[in-house]
């Protein structure tokens, strides 16, 4: 009798393990911010979704689409400004891409731009700015009917500009104005759990890991804050300040900064997460993506795979015909994809650079990084089986 039962206990055990396997695995494939994830690495391993892909279906939102978030086997995006001069919130189904609700009007004032994060069955909304308001506005909406759960008021600043970034039950952004502010702000019910001052609070959609929030801002100005506190445990300060600044990415304790003002003849430079010194230097255009032991910066004449370890070039890529690039890259099931201005969705096998996959979407890919008004934040994304290419007023998803 023992001997059985511990038989049955084993056994329970393992489909417990297997359970608890599964669930995490389910967990991370999901893409929950600006570059798939809070690190911003821009990189996602994903069931069956490796080269050759074909296009699953193409919904014409009316206006310029925003990066997707992946999740609950829904493809949320916002697109805008409409006919109306709105930038509206949508679900789509990820395998159909029929509309599960939205749209949902996200307020609006002189400028349309709006980010989104996702995290624990909520979707995270910040817009630029809000008429007849001198605060920024956090929302919050069930990811299951689009309901808004909360609006929360972010206070100082009236110009916002950063993708927020959701993890661990607190979501994070930036804005400028007079200075800047970073935010944390509880999922659950809206409340600002703490803020802190920054220079100046532009377009750097934080980075959040169990050890810090990274925010980097012109010259650079980057800075490490605890995430549960708002302590401040590093601040690197480059030759000056002034607005701007761009989505740091964060990989093997490595803090990656760009910024056009930089003296040391390059647009990045890496620093070290835990003390904030410069330990090297890069050139890109975009967010890097971070494989494994390989970095990926893009340029808009030219894309290289770098070992992290050595600083070699591993290889090269260039966009034909005179094309350019135009997104960030995002590294899925072992393969680099890129948008270009022509249209083009190009895929380069992460390990040697050979070309896997190149297929025109219809219409120019655009996403610029540095937090221009006039559309949503944008860019590539992939997760659950799909990856998901906004081109202009189009959102297109991909299969194998």
């Amino acid at each position: 009798m023992r001997r059985n039962f511990g038989i049955l206990l084993l056994l329970w055990s393992a489909m417990f393990l297997d359970l608890a396997v599964s669930a995490q695995t389910v967990a991370t494939d999901v893409a929950v911010t600006y570059q798939i994830n809070a690190q911003h690495t821009g990189f996602i391993t994903t069931p069956s979704l490796s080269p050759p892909l074909k296009v699953k279906w193409s919904v014409d939102l009316g206006a310029t689409a925003s990066y997707a978030l992946i999740a609950e086997g829904k493809v949320f995006v916002l697109a805008g400004p409409d006919s109306n001069g709105k930038v509206n919130l949508y679900a789509l189904d990820a395998q159909s891409g029929n509309a599960l609700w939205g749209p949902i009007d996200i307020p609006q004032g002189a400028y349309w731009w709006a980010a989104a994060a996702y995290d624990n069955g909520k979707v995270f909304v910040v817009p630029n700015t809000v008429s007849g308001l001198t605060n920024g506005v956090m929302y919050a909406f069930d990811a299951n009917d689009g309901h808004t759960i909360w609006t929360s008021i972010l206070p100082g600043q009236y110009f916002f500009t950063a993708p927020p970034t959701a993890r661990n039950g607190i979501v994070y952004t930036s804005g400028a104005g007079t200075g800047g502010t970073i935010y944390a702000v509880r999922e659950t019910d809206g409340v600002l759990l703490w803020n802190g001052s920054v220079m100046n609070g532009d377009n750097s959609s934080p980075v959040v890991t169990a050890a810090g929030v990274y925010v980097s801002y012109v010259c650079p100005q980057t800075y490490k804050f605890a995430p549960t506190t708002g302590k401040l445990i590093w601040h690197y300060s480059g030759p000056c300040e002034g607005g701007g600044g761009a989505t740091p990415v964060f990989s093997n304790s490595r803090l990656y900064v760009r910024d056009w003002s930089s003296s040391s003849g390059h647009n990045g430079d890496i620093l070290n997460s835990t003390t904030g010194a410069i330990v090297g230097n890069f050139d890109s255009d975009f967010a890097p993506a971070v494989s494994g032991g390989t970095v990926i910066y893009v340029k808009t004449s030219g894309l290289k795979a770098v070992n992290i370890k050595t600083g070699n070039t591993v290889w090269a890529a260039v966009p034909a015909n005179g094309d350019t690039y135009s997104t960030p890259p995002i590294v899925v099931n072992g393969t680099v994809y890129v948008g270009s201005a022509s249209g083009n969705l190009l895929g380069y096998k992460s390990t040697t650079g050979k070309s896997v996959v190149s297929i025109n979407m219809g219409y120019p890919i655009s996403a610029p990084e540095t937090g221009s008004v006039g559309s949503p934040e944008s860019g590539l994304s992939a997760g659950q089986g799909v990856l998901v290419v906004p081109a202009g007023t189009h959102v297109i998803a991909l299969v194998h």
